[in-house]
């Protein structure tokens, strides 16, 4: 084991804590779980003997495996009221109609348009996440996009 791996995996996780933290949040719609998420991916990572090569991916896929636990331990998948995934330096009217938009999509839609959208993931890193085809990733995007475009346009008139 690499003596400096928590070190590294710390610094890694203090860059990037509140992008994780929102990943988790905008699949779990619960404060508490998406925590959970982020820690067990952060543990797992510190169990291993070396860093995996592309770490953001690696622990994009842990959250998003720890949040698919979660909704299977529940059995069931209704959001907390007043829960946002979304960047609090966001005009607050904007951010919750961009949530409406987004609790308006299936959650395997939703999970790229965050991705893509707030995190500023690639779609081969989405793809690596979620493990699905790049073609997949592409279209659901473009599906999310413009539904969550038809809604703010109802919503507008």
């Amino acid at each position: 084991m690499h003596d400096d791996l928590p070190a590294l995996v710390e610094r890694y996780y203090r860059q990037h804590r509140k992008e994780f933290y929102s990943y988790a949040l905008a699949l779990t719609q619960n404060p508490e779980a998406a925590e959970d998420a982020v820690q067990t991916a952060v543990s797992g990572v510190l169990g291993r003997r070396r860093l995996p090569r592309n770490l953001r991916p690696y622990l994009m896929r842990a959250i998003r495996n720890a949040t698919i636990d979660w909704r299977r331990a529940c059995r069931k998948f209704e959001p907390e009221p007043g829960v946002s995934a979304l960047d609090q330096g966001s005009r607050l009217e904007e951010r919750r109609l961009l949530e409406q938009c987004l609790l308006q999509l299936p959650l395997e839609v939703r999970e790229v348009v965050f991705l893509k959208e707030v995190v500023g993931l690639t779609f081969r890193e989405i793809g690596i996440i979620c493990r699905r085809p790049l073609p997949t990733v592409a279209s659901r995007h473009r599906r999310g996009i413009k539904t969550m475009r038809k809604f703010l346009l109802e919503e507008s008139s």
